[in-house]
């Protein structure tokens, strides 16, 4: 009997002192996530993201900046190519910037509350607060939570799990297959909440304005093209699908330059179009969302059924239209990159 009373004693004393040292349950957990969510006024946070998408892994940093009510600035930078992208959210719109080409596009939207980012940290707590079939780990350090992810450019993505401080603050999240094989993973190496920006922070012009140091492509370099960049080599996706083939390609000599025109056809037909990039895209915002592909930052429009992919990389940009699912844009894009010219 007095065993039984020490081994009980022993339980509750331990945990007291797990409480003591601030180690708390899921419910608790998820409730102070709910909490700080609504009552966050501002944070920065910085990290590394790895995609593993391809044939090799991708390495972005990724840095946002966010501002209540809804003022967001995300930097992308692709570490192989040392180019950054920015996507961008003010009073006027969502955005999607490429300072070294002095690209922009506008466009209505609810992003980024339409879909997940992953390294977002709205985005983080809400998947977590979503989803009551979650799991849920105590550490010594960390909490580890196990939910269902929500990714539409991605149909491999089966779960995540997120890792947080004590502190609720974001350590590391992956996003797994089925198998467990992880797709993406973002290691933050900052929080800080409580941040203040300069008034202009969230200015479009001046995050168009300011050209990243380390971008390998010019704005001169762009607007006084060489003999060899007037001409476009073309590049057939790796991926076409099922019951589709390539019937026609032809250039179209434009004031703007050559542009490449193919256009593919059977059970899923669509035009893939490519030129130069242009020095400012701007104009009427239109309803759309960006959309995270391989290696770089594409923007989805939606036109009933038919959908439309632009995006700018290695010099090219990209235009794809059809009548096909994001999946399969997403698939056809991705497998642009690293392709030999035809």
């Amino acid at each position: 009997m007095c065993r039984k009373v020490w081994l009980s004693l022993i339980v509750i004393a331990l945990a007291l002192s797990m409480a003591g040292c601030g180690v708390k349950d899921a419910k608790e957990v998820v409730s102070d996530l709910s909490k700080r969510s609504e009552e966050m006024e501002s944070y920065v946070s910085h990290g590394k993201m790895t995609i593993r998408s391809g044939k090799e892994p991708q390495l972005y940093d990724i840095e946002v900046w966010y501002k209540k009510p809804h003022f967001f600035r995300v930097a992308i930078k692709n570490m192989k190519k040392g180019i950054t992208q920015i996507l961008l959210r003010n009073e006027e719109g969502v955005y999607v910037l490429t300072p070294h080409l002095k690209k922009s596009f506008r466009f209505q939207s609810d992003w980024p509350y339409s879909g997940g980012q992953v390294y977002l940290y709205q985005t983080v707590i809400q998947s977590i607060i979503d989803d009551n079939e979650r799991t849920f780990r105590a550490g010594k350090k960390q909490y580890q939570f196990e939910v269902v992810a929500k990714y539409p450019f991605n149909q491999h993505a089966n779960k995540q799990r997120i890792w947080l401080d004590h502190k609720l603050n974001p350590h590391k999240v992956a996003v797994l297959s089925e198998s467990n094989e992880e797709l993406i993973k973002v290691e933050f190496d900052r929080f800080k909440e409580g941040a203040s920006f300069d008034k202009d922070a969230f200015d479009m012009k001046r995050n168009l304005e300011k050209l990243p140091q380390d971008s390998k492509t010019s704005l001169a370099a762009m607007a006084k093209p060489s003999a060899k960049q007037k001409e476009i080599e073309a590049v057939l996706p790796e991926y076409i699908p099922q019951g589709t083939r390539l019937q026609s390609e032809r250039t179209i000599q434009t004031p703007q330059g050559p542009v490449v025109v193919m256009r593919f056809k059977g059970d899923k037909s669509f035009t893939l179009t490519e030129r130069h990039p242009q020095a400012l895209e701007a104009g009427l915002p239109l309803m759309g969302k960006p959309v995270e592909l391989a290696e770089t930052v594409g923007v989805l429009l939606e036109m009933g059924e038919r959908k439309r992919l632009t995006w700018t990389e290695g010099g090219v940009d990209y235009e794809l239209i059809g009548n096909l699912s994001l999946d399969e844009l997403v698939q056809i894009a991705n497998s642009t990159y690293n392709q030999s010219s035809k």
